[in-house]
C-alpha cells in the first residue's frame, strides 16, 4: 500500500503557477477575431505563407477559431464541430468592446424629458412672472 496524497497535486495551491498556465496558450478573443474577419481586413489574414513551426506547415488554418491544424481532414471534421459552430455563430453578432462603455445611458422615461413636459414647464414660469 503506498502513502495516501489526498486531493491535488503539487500546484493546486499556487496562483502564480495557475496564473502562468491559464495565458500561456491563450487563444484570441471574440474581438479581436471580429475585427480580423472584416472586409477590410480579411486579405492580410487570408494570405497564408508556408511556416515550418506551425502545424500542418501553416496551410491549414481554420479563420473563425484563429486555429492551425494538421491536415485538410482534421480542419474538415472541426468545421462540424460544436465549438467551431458556436464561434460562427457569436460571430455573426458585433461584440463588445471598449468603445461601448463610453456612449450615453438612455436611464429611460422617468430621467428623460418629453416635448409635452417642457412645454408645460415654460408656460408655468411665464404665468407666474406676470
Amino acid at each position: 500500500m503506498g502513502r495516501y496524497r489526498g486531493y491535488g497535486g503539487t500546484h493546486t495551491k499556487n496562483k502564480q503557477y495557475k496564473r502562468a498556465r491559464s495565458t500561456k496558450n491563450r487563444a484570441k478573443d471574440i474581438d479581436q477575431i471580429y475585427n480580423e474577419i472584416q472586409p477590410e481586413n480579411i486579405e492580410k489574414y487570408t494570405k497564408i505563407e508556408i511556416d515550418p513551426e506551425l502545424p500542418g506547415m501553416g496551410q491549414h488554418f481554420c479563420i473563425h477559431c484563429s486555429k492551425h491544424y494538421i491536415t485538410d481532414e482534421a480542419l474538415n471534421t472541426h468545421f462540424q464541430t460544436k465549438t467551431h459552430k458556436r464561434r460562427v455563430k457569436e460571430l455573426k453578432v458585433k461584440p463588445y468592446m471598449g468603445e461601448h462603455s463610453y456612449l450615453p445611458i438612455d436611464n429611460g422615461k422617468k430621467l428623460r424629458p418629453t416635448p409635452a413636459d417642457s412645454t408645460d414647464t415654460t408656460t408655468t414660469t411665464t404665468t407666474m412672472d406676470s
